[in-house]
């Protein structure tokens, strides 16, 4: 189940897609309909396949890793004066 939340939303609904076919194509009386089903579940699996395989974030890492980086200097945090209580004043 872990695994089923860790999908994006676009993958959760291709597998209930694919889910939908597969218990169509089992419990249908047609043959028509159940080729037809199956192909449909071909289909929404190799995009599900794709999809997996081709994460957007996988295109950034790709990317990044052909560039070179160049080094970000931090600057250094400005003093503040520390807060005093005006309590007993």
């Amino acid at each position: 189940m872990d695994f089923f939340n860790s999908l994006t939303l676009d993958l959760k609904i291709l597998v209930g897609a694919m889910a939908g076919c597969a218990l169509l194509a089992l419990f249908s009386g047609n043959q028509k309909t159940e080729k037809r089903s199956m192909i449909v579940f071909a289909v929404l699996t190799a995009v599900g396949v794709y999809r997996f395989t081709h994460l957007p974030g996988n295109d950034q890492a790709g990317r990044s890793a052909a560039t070179p980086s160049v080094p970000h200097s931090v600057p250094a945090a400005p003093k503040h004066k520390p807060l005093e209580s005006t309590f007993a004043k």
